[in-house]
């Protein structure tokens, strides 16, 4: 836990200085962005389907 915290500390300091914005929009920026990569991904692995999300 405390490695993955130290990672994404880091990767958002990384975004902050290559977009030279400041802490607090960079980590909401971020976070958004990741959010909605994360969303792709899921929707391009079930196809378009969430049902087969959940089918076990």
């Amino acid at each position: 836990m405390l490695y993955m915290t130290l990672i994404a500390a880091m990767l958002i300091l990384i975004y902050k200085h290559a977009n030279k914005i400041g802490y607090k929009t960079a980590k909401h920026r971020f976070t958004m962005k990741m959010r909605n990569l994360i969303i792709s991904m899921i929707v391009v692995e079930c196809g378009g389907d969430l049902a087969r999300l959940f089918k076990t």
